[in-house]
Formats: C-alpha cells, structure tokens, sequence
C-alpha cells in the first residue's frame, strides 16, 4: 500500500472514507494524549453556561448495516448534542467561534503528534445528565462480533478529540479497555487518541451533577511521516488484525 492524500476539499467525508488501516499507530497507551489547561478560564466558563441553558439540540436518526446491527443509535443522544447548524439557531450562535478556535489551536497539535494532516469534522458541545453513559466503542468501526472491523456510520473518525469544559461531578470516568485506564478527566484538557478498535473506549455512569464536553473528530488527509514509518505503520495494522481477527 502506498501513501494517498485524501483531497477532500468539499468535505464530503463518508464518499472518501479513510486512507488510514486500523491498527495503523498500535495499540499503545502513549497514544492516549493529554493536553492540560488547554482551555482558558473564559472559555470554560463560557462553554458550560451555553451547555447548561441551550434549548437547541440536534435531530437526528438511528442507522442499521446491511447485517441488521445499530452502527448508530439516535436515541442515546436525544437533547444531549448540538452541532454547528444547531448552534447558530441557538441563543448563543457565536459559541461556534469558540469551539472552532479551540480546534483550529488543538490541530497543530494532532498533526504533530501523528505526523499527518488533518481535518475537523466540525465543533460539538454534548452534556451528560445523571444517568447517562456510554457503552465500549470504536469512534470508526465496530469492534466486536461478526461485524468487528467493519465501517460504523463515521469510517472518517480517524482521530478522537474531546475538550472538557467541566470536573464537578460524579462518575463519568473515561476508560479504555484495550489498555487497562481509566480516569476522570480534567477540566479544562483537551485529549486525542486514535478511533479505530484498538482504542474502544466508554464512559461510566454519570452519578451526580451534569458532565459537559465538546467532541469532535480528525480526518486524516495525509501521512507526513517518512516511507519506513508508514510501512512500520502498516505492518502494526497487519499484525494487529492477524493476531486478533484471522
């Protein structure tokens, strides 16, 4: 395989899927990247304000595979998301100018980190009542049963970012399985990490108090690293899925 650049000027993300093998950086915990502070005062104040008095949430709908199986379910996030077309209707349409500056800060860091060029999908601010949670997942695929391995709604989610705009409260512990962590993430910190299966990761029960969080996802455009890094990259992707899924 050689490397491609994903010339997705249109941003017509599912049609170019992704140019990057699952298993592609491993599977290691280093991979897991904190940034702390990212976030200034300002900006988590203002970030949780709109999250606690939005009224403007999106709608959206669940999505089988040709198998039958959910790759995306609707109802788990009823009145809990907004996206940039809802925020613009919102009481508060210039909360998109936040949340893109903080993805526009955080992609010089991703790119470095992964060595490749990237894209946002677009900003998101999500609350987490108590009660909520969120079942193990890969951000690209799924990752268990017949199905493991195969595309779930969002093939182009290469790379996972959260921004935490909030600590106070209960639960809501970020874990991965695959590598053994768990922890509740700090306010104010921006995380990346990959979002293929070797990185599935879920959310514990909320217990009290409301978890606000801005999610959002890279398409990878382009690997910058060298040639022999590539093919290491590759290699990692091949060994992963003969070890585990031949």
């Amino acid at each position: 395989m050689q490397k491609q650049i994903n010339t997705n000027e249109t941003h017509d993300y599912r049609s170019l899927g992704s140019i990057t093998p699952s298993g592609f950086f491993g599977m290691s915990a280093d991979n897991i990247v904190e940034l702390p502070n990212f976030l200034t005062e300002e900006e988590k104040e203002r970030l949780t304000n709109f999250a606690l008095t939005n009224k403007t949430w999106d709608i959206t709908n669940s999505h089988k595979n040709e198998n039958g199986t959910v790759i995306y379910d609707a109802n788990a996030w009823a009145d809990r998301v907004c996206t940039r077309r809802s925020m613009e209707i919102s009481h508060d349409p210039s909360i998109v100018d936040v949340v893109e500056g903080l993805i526009s800060r955080l992609q010089v860091e991703v790119e470095k980190f992964f060595k490749v060029k990237v894209q946002a999908t677009g900003p998101a601010i999500v609350r987490w009542p108590v009660g909520t949670r969120q079942d193990p997942h890969a951000d690209k695929e799924l990752h268990e049963g017949p199905d493991a391995g195969t595309p779930n709604d969002f093939p182009h989610y290469d790379i996972a970012s959260l921004f935490y705009f909030n600590d106070d409260y209960q639960g809501g512990e970020l874990f991965f399985p695959v590598q053994g962590i768990e922890f509740k993430p700090n306010a104010g910190s921006a995380y990346f990490f990959p979002g293929d299966r070797w990185y599935v990761h879920g959310v514990r029960p909320v217990i009290s108090g409301g978890r606000f969080t801005s999610p959002f996802f890279w398409q990878i455009l382009e690997h910058t690293c060298s040639d022999e890094e590539f093919n290491i990259g590759l290699e990692k992707a091949k060994n992963l899925k003969d070890k585990f899924y031949s």
